[in-house]
């Protein structure tokens, strides 16, 4: 994270003033071939333009992600892993309502506080939710749950999709690996958990699930546990 901090700020700057050049220009020539009337040449211009806007704004979201890896961590403070799982799911209801995929809680109440950052935290655990909603079928049921494992307090989040292919499942945690297509992210999302985790202290796990999907899970030592600092 040490390195990721000193390198995105300049690629960042490097980058994103041609990047805004390039999304301007595009909608610009979007709007002059408006005014060419129809026709497949036309057509194809369209396409063409539409491609570039999708790709800049691809770019556009690398950059926002590094930058928040590179961001520096919030004072630590006493965070609730139930609260910041309620608020995941309320986030993504309206996606899983779309994809008719269910959505179950099943957290362990009380559940001890964890010390930390909790808009970090709440990024891996709505990372894992998000992920779950895009990898269900429909009539899929999700399940987020919460536990008390020894001295960590581990979010855990199961799906009914498709699993992870075997060919991914080595390198699922590294940048720029996804078993989505390509259009649908760029892979730094799970990498970005695991890297939060481990900056707590804690790690970000997969599973296969019972029967059939995933099983994610995020842990985290507990504030006051014996060895851990507060």
């Amino acid at each position: 994270m040490t390195g990721v901090a000193r390198v995105v700020p300049t690629v960042a700057h490097q980058l994103s003033t041609p990047l805004a050049a390039i999304a301007l220009r595009a909608e610009s020539l979007e709007r002059t071939v408006g005014e060419l009337g129809e026709g497949a040449v036309v057509d194809k211009l369209r396409r063409h333009l539409s491609a570039i806007q999708e790709e800049t704004f691809r770019c556009k979201e690398l950059l926002a992600t590094l930058q928040g890896f590179a961001r520096s961590p919030a004072p630590s403070v006493p965070v609730d892993l139930n609260t910041l799982a309620r608020g995941a799911v309320l986030l993504v209801r309206h996606e899983a309502l779309r994809r008719q995929a269910g959505i179950e809680l099943r957290l362990d109440e009380p559940l001890p506080p964890v010390p930390g950052d909790e808009v970090r935290l709440g990024q891996s655990v709505l990372c894992l939710v998000h992920n779950a909603v895009l990898a269900s079928p429909p009539g899929g049921k999700i399940i987020v749950a919460t536990a008390i494992e020894g001295h960590l307090v581990k979010l855990s989040v199961t799906d009914e999709g498709e699993g992870v292919p075997e060919s991914v499942q080595p390198r699922l945690f590294e940048p720029f690996v996804s078993s989505r297509p390509a259009e649908a992210g760029v892979g730094l999302s799970l990498m970005a958990c695991r890297m939060i985790a481990v900056a707590h202290g804690g790690s970000a796990e997969w599973g296969k699930a019972v029967g059939r999907g995933s099983c994610f899970s995020l842990s985290v030592p507990r504030s006051g546990a014996d060895g851990i600092a507060r």
